[in-house]
């Protein structure tokens, strides 16, 4: 007997209310975001995707919506005359995507955030990646991400000297980053 099934992936809208002191760029304003988390996302990626937003926050900076594809950045920004001003990606895109992310845009940010696959990805690519000049990767300490995960958070969130403090009102936690390039 042969028997058909669908999957369907299925969707979480999550809801971030953002206070940002950011005082090493003299930043501050509250951001409302809704996210959307796909079931095949890890929560550490649909939280990275908030901290990214917290590194570069400003009025532009829109997150991927759920009619996201894969060759789309996880936030993006574009300048007044609708040029790709900035493109961020999470993890460790490969140089094909990267190249074309960098021929987009006049900015482009990777946060790696996966400490055991962090090393290796930049080891192997770190030559190929210094040719291009707007680019820069960081290396983010997101071991503890998934404690803030909530479909409705309400996070303070202050970025000094490069790194960001998150409190949630139950955790308090030190996103660490490392500029790699």
């Amino acid at each position: 007997m042969n028997s058909t099934f669908s999957t369907k992936a299925t969707t979480t809208v999550c809801k971030a209310r953002l206070s940002i002191a950011d005082i090493d760029r003299q930043y501050y304003k509250s951001h409302q975001l809704t996210m959307a988390q796909q079931s095949d996302e890890s929560i550490r990626k649909s939280m990275m995707r908030i901290v990214a937003y917290i590194f570069s926050a400003n009025d532009e900076l829109t997150l991927r919506n759920q009619q996201w594809r894969n060759d789309q950045p996880e936030l993006l920004e574009h300048s007044s005359d609708n040029e790709v001003k900035l493109w961020i990606d999470l993890g460790q895109p490969d140089i094909k995507r990267i190249k074309k992310a960098c021929n987009l845009s006049k900015s482009v940010i990777v946060y790696s955030y996966n400490q055991s696959h962090t090393d290796s990805w930049w080891d192997k690519n770190r030559d190929k990646l210094n040719r291009f000049k707007n680019l820069e990767v960081y290396s983010v300490n997101a071991d503890e991400l998934e404690k803030l995960n909530n479909k409705r958070m309400t996070l303070n969130c202050t970025l000094q000297d490069g790194d960001l403090q998150i409190n949630d009102g139950a955790n308090n936690l030190i996103i660490e980053r490392e500029r790699l390039m």
